[in-house]
């Protein structure tokens, strides 16, 4: 999980220095989620499993509606 976080890292970096906003923001929340899952935090919690599910599904939701959108 933790490859994956920082894949989406880079993949907000880039969208960060491409000054795309909404889909900087997406794959923050794509990082954060992935943060929350691979510490093991969200098996603590049920509030941060569910704050965790909530920003992938937000994620996704920004990134298919700029891709329809354009």
């Amino acid at each position: 999980m933790w490859i994956a976080t920082a894949l989406w890292l880079i993949a907000a970096l880039a969208a960060v220095i491409d000054r795309d906003t909404l889909n900087a923001v997406a794959w923050f929340g794509f990082v954060a989620a992935g943060a929350l899952t691979a510490s093991g935090v969200t098996e603590r919690s049920k509030a941060l499993a569910y704050l965790s599910i909530a920003l992938l599904v937000a994620g996704v939701a920004i990134l298919m509606g700029v891709f329809l959108t354009d």
